[in-house]
């Protein structure tokens, strides 16, 4: 497995989501995976967390990374199943003073391993939302499920979460990847029903969101909860490029009162170690629709809502809006943060 040099990484990118680490006197890069990624990329294949955090910086950076015999997965399930039972991460001793190694231990969930059926579900829930053909958890769903991992890892999905974007474009917003990495992730995304190519004016395509990408948000949310919960090292924590992209892809999908409007600002405050600290917009509500997201929190709101991003995350996976200050017109606060959880976890607690 080739090293991952420091110069494959803009600075900004750098800072959030690798560090510089020395090992043998030598520099490399200690990938880390954007949020949710990982988790969901795990909960989905017989690979194990090494290997796919290397597929995850491959999507990320386009770098050669992983041979393709390395990916072959020939594993039965019940090879699969055992190997999660010996992931310490997910499993361990009943009795802490027992080997677990042993055929004969109890194990039980870790903490962690107690939140799985909980992605797993938000992850089915979204696979059986595509609209006219639903996905099942089963073999069929590696595909959608990678084309929306590497689009998410790359930043691919960022550049389009404000709107439809030409390829020139999101590689310009993007700024990692070169012009035949963007075109092979856009066209992923668009084969799997995750993006509409839209007819530009001057005959270059602009890329959109589909509904189906926007409910993706659901199982990454619930994925990257888990990891902020549980942190196990490969995981980056929640970027302000992440936390600014689910609320744009979100927020237009909702239907409250018609007769709410109004403004409400947004503030999502980020882990200590994040730049970009905190996340704000501010979302024009007109007759029950968000009709805009602009960038920045309007001191002139007409309502607010503030938090840091686990309590974000609780407010839309649990409904449980307890750890978020807000302000103003009550209705409004109510309403965003109610209907983001029922369209993204309702019936799944």
């Amino acid at each position: 497995m080739a090293r991952l040099e420091p110069a494959t990484f803009p600075e900004g990118y750098r800072t959030c989501h690798n560090r510089r680490v020395a090992a043998g006197g030598a520099t490399e890069i200690d990938f880390r995976a954007r949020a949710g990624a990982l988790t969901l990329s795990y909960l989905r294949s017989g690979l194990g967390r090494e290997t796919l955090l290397a597929v995850l910086a491959q999507a990320a950076t386009g770098a050669e990374l992983v041979a393709p015999e390395d990916l072959v997965e020939d594993k039965s399930e019940a090879e699969r199943i055992n190997e999660v039972f010996a992931d310490r991460f997910l499993v361990e001793p009943v009795n802490p003073a027992d080997d677990p190694d042993d055929p004969e231990t109890v194990m039980q969930p870790t903490p962690a391993g107690r939140e799985v059926p909980l992605v797993g579900a938000a992850l089915h829930r979204w696979l059986q939302s595509r609209l006219g053909s639903p996905v099942g958890l089963g073999k069929g769903s590696s595909d959608p499920l990678w084309a929306l991992l590497a689009g998410w890892s790359s930043t691919v999905i960022h550049a389009l979460a404000a709107g439809p974007r030409t390829e020139d474009e999101v590689q310009e917003a993007v700024g990692v990847l070169d012009a035949r990495e963007i075109d092979a992730r856009l066209a992923l995304l668009a084969e799997v029903g995750l993006l509409h190519v839209l007819p530009g004016e001057d005959g270059e395509p602009r890329f959109e969101a589909t509904e189906w990408l926007r409910l993706a948000v659901g199982p990454l949310a619930a994925a990257a909860r888990m990891e902020l919960r549980h942190p196990c090292g490969d995981t980056a924590p929640i970027a302000a490029a992440d936390a600014e992209a689910a609320l744009r892809l979100t927020l237009p999908l909702l239907r409250m009162k018609s007769g709410l409007s109004g403004s409400c600002a947004l503030e999502v405050e980020l882990d200590e170690e994040v730049l970009g600290s905190p996340v704000a917009m501010t979302a024009r509500v007109e007759e029950g629709r968000v009709a805009a997201c602009e960038p920045g929190a309007d001191p002139a709101a007409d309502a607010s809502i503030s938090g840091t991003t686990a309590a974000w995350l609780d407010a839309v996976i649990d409904d449980s809006q307890a750890g978020l200050a807000t302000a103003g017109d009550w209705r409004l606060p109510r309403d965003l943060l109610g209907g983001l959880h029922e369209m993204l976890f309702g019936g799944h607690r």
